[in-house]
Formats: C-alpha cells, structure tokens, sequence
C-alpha cells in the first residue's frame, strides 16, 4: 500500500510540472503577444496612442519567458556543466 501512494504522490507531481510547463508556458506566450498588440494603437489621423501598462506587461511575459528557457537549457546540460566547468547548478553533484 505504501508503494501505491508513493507512485500515486510522484504520479501528481509529474501532472503539475506538466501543466504548468506544457500549458503555462504557451499560454504566457499568448498573454505576451496579445499585450504587445495592444500597446501601441495608430489613430486614422496617423496618432499613435501607446499603452504602457500592456507594453510593460508584454516585457514582463517575454522575460519570463526568456527565463524559463534559459533555465530549462540549464538544467538539461547540469551535469556537463557540473563536469566541465565544475559550477554546480541545481544541485548536481
């Protein structure tokens, strides 16, 4: 029994690790590009009216974005990193 809820505990994590990267991510991404269409509206009359509320939210989404990458290219390549370079990330030994 006691194996059962540990699979059953591990089962969840990889399920909220997958929603939040399989979904969260590009659905940041969506946010991100739908802010940055609207930060900038051209008026008939050639005036262009900028909203920088959604331009600061777009930057925000797009570095956070950036992040994720980076860290995820990071967490991949740990071990080489750990070997090579002698930097130990996330807690490679």
């Amino acid at each position: 029994m006691q194996t059962l809820w540990l699979n059953l505990r591990e089962l969840w994590d990889v399920l909220v690790a997958a929603l939040i990267l399989g979904a969260g991510v590009p659905a940041v991404f969506a946010f991100a590009v739908r802010c940055w269409a609207r930060a900038e509206t051209v008026h008939p009359d050639g005036r262009v009216e900028r909203n920088y509320l959604a331009l600061s939210g777009a930057v925000l989404c797009v570095v956070l974005l950036v992040a994720v990458v980076v860290s995820g290219i990071l967490f991949t390549a740990k071990a080489f990193i750990a070997h090579q370079f002698g930097i130990h990330l996330f807690g490679q030994s």
